[in-house]
């Protein structure tokens, strides 16, 4: 296995940014709009800290699985 981190300062990380960064800010305001919907909706959502989890630990899949699957998830404690 290759451990040897001095391979990064060799990128010339000037010409890289701009083709990382539009999809670090997507990734970022993904994650941000299913957490703003998540903590709306916790009330009303089967196992939230279980999509919590998702949604932060799996980066761009976690919350747009929420966003598709889990926002229909509702729980059926109407009583």
């Amino acid at each position: 296995m290759n451990t040897d981190v001095t391979v990064l300062l060799e990128i010339d990380w000037h010409q890289i940014f701009p083709l990382i960064l539009p999809i670090l800010l997507f990734n970022f305001l993904l994650i941000g709009i299913a957490l703003l919907d998540w903590f709306k909706r916790k009330k009303h959502i089967a196992a939230p800290y279980v999509w919590l989890v998702v949604i932060v630990c799996m980066q761009t899949v976690g919350p747009i699985a929420y966003l598709i699957v889990g926002r229909r998830v509702i729980r059926d404690d109407h009583n």
